[in-house]
């Protein structure tokens, strides 16, 4: 018997105790104790698999999966490529800054095959969204070159000069270029005009696209275009027309401020006032007669008038409070003349306060721009007015009442103050 009188001695012998009882529970787990002809045979139980029975084991399993983690996913040929458009600095790097042939944009090349390069070096060390692939392709194709692919090295096999140590890198270039800029020399009566283009691309053609129509395309077209033609400087691609570059950037200039404008304000137009106006004397609702109308008939034009309410949200009462914010007595007035689509330009427009209300209406003098002797007085509120500026030019139906005032109809396309006439187009090229 052990003596147990000290408290150490007693720890120590609880714990051998446990500890043994532990070790033997550990020799029955694996002994299965089985009753056969009144006796009591124990049988050992085979141990459980530490892996599974499969061609694989968990733990090559696992090692795969780490493997399987670790791999690193292939980068795309445009990962940490800048966004095309991003500003380009003075001491701009490409990440690409191989060229495929000796000095690619030397003067003595023609200009056709270094504006070919340019693109072709901008394009891939640039990342396109979808939307501002169309719209660079868009610009390229208005200015006369045609996408896609091409020879601008001048051949596209080496099958002719197999003895040419260059010729295998002449094909490889042209595989890769995807622009064709036609050759001056070789084409009769091309003129090349950075600043026309320029101008009558932002000016007209691109807002007339159905192809860009949302903000974001108004905003990002000029900025695009503008660090294309900055590349085009910095590379020193076409020495001979450094000032019509640089003119060309001046009207991105102008455009990346007023091609949101021109969107912003025909996103507005007419205006709530103009639209009443057109509401109540366009369809003479303040003249209709209910004079044959049967008390049935009165329910039910007060219920379809309660119906408009609802979803128009708008009654004729509603509307003659618009229009009487100039007009004091509209039923004194009816529409006297209308002009469909008169193309016009803002030649005036009224000081108004930066405090004004919104919906404050302020005076705008639109001139015909065929005869800037004729002239129509409009009122817009101020929350489109502030967008305006002098020399925008768009297209409206116009009406004049009785009283001499006129009103807007309808309103589509603003045009920048740079505006400039399309000489490609026809008569059915316009749709006003």
């Amino acid at each position: 018997m052990q003596d147990l009188q000290h408290q150490e001695d007693r720890e120590k012998f609880i714990e051998d105790f446990l500890n043994q009882r532990d070790q033997q529970e550990d020799l029955y787990d694996d002994v299965e104790v089985i009753v056969q002809d009144g006796e009591q045979i124990e049988e050992t139980i085979p141990s459980m698999p530490t892996e599974l029975a499969t061609p694989i084991s968990l733990t090559q399993q696992a090692k795969s999966d780490d493997k399987k983690k670790k791999k690193k996913k292939k980068k795309s040929k445009s990962a940490n490529l800048p966004e095309a458009g991003t500003e380009l600095a003075d001491d701009y790097v490409e990440k690409h800054a191989e060229d495929v042939i000796e000095d690619p944009f030397d003067p003595e090349h023609p200009l056709a095959q270094r504006v070919e390069y340019a693109i072709w070096k901008y394009r891939k060390n640039h990342k396109f969204s979808e939307e501002k692939r169309a719209i660079f392709d868009n610009y390229l194709r208005f200015g006369g070159i045609k996408t896609g692919p091409n020879m601008f090295l001048g051949r596209a096999t080496s099958a002719d000069t197999p003895d040419d140590p260059e010729a295998a890198v002449d094909f490889e270039a042209a595989k890769t270029a995807i622009d064709t800029v036609p050759d001056q020399e070789e084409e009769e009566g091309l003129e090349v005009n950075f600043t026309e283009v320029a101008q009558v691309y932002f000016g007209n053609a691109f807002i007339r696209q159905s192809r860009f129509t949302a903000m974001r395309d108004f905003i990002d077209a000029p900025i695009l275009i503008d660090a294309f033609l900055r590349y085009l400087q910095i590379r020193n691609v076409a020495p001979e027309y450094a000032d019509d570059i640089a003119g060309a950037r001046a009207i991105c200039a102008l455009a990346k401020v007023q091609l949101p404008k021109c969107k912003q304000i025909i996103m507005q137009m007419p205006g709530a006032y103009n639209k009443a106006c057109a509401d109540y004397f366009g369809t003479s609702m303040a003249d209709m007669d209910t004079s044959w109308m049967t008390e049935t008939t009165l329910t039910i034009q007060k219920q379809y008038m309660s119906f408009l309410v609802d979803t128009v949200g708008t009654t004729s009462e509603d509307t003659k409070k618009k229009v009487q914010k100039r007009i004091k007595d509209p039923e004194q007035v009816h529409q006297t003349e209308k002009y469909e689509w008169v193309f016009v330009r803002i030649a005036e427009i009224a000081p108004f306060s930066a405090s004004a209300a919104g919906d404050d209406l302020i005076q705008v003098v639109f001139e015909n721009y065929q005869d800037t002797q004729e002239i129509y007085k409009i009122y817009l509120e101020k929350e489109i007015v502030e967008h305006m500026l002098v020399g925008m030019v768009t297209a409206l139906t116009l009406c004049k009442l009785s009283n001499g005032e006129w009103y807007i109809e309808q309103a589509r396309r603003l045009m920048p103050t740079f505006y400039m006439e399309d000489e490609c187009m026809t008569e059915e090229d316009y749709d006003y």
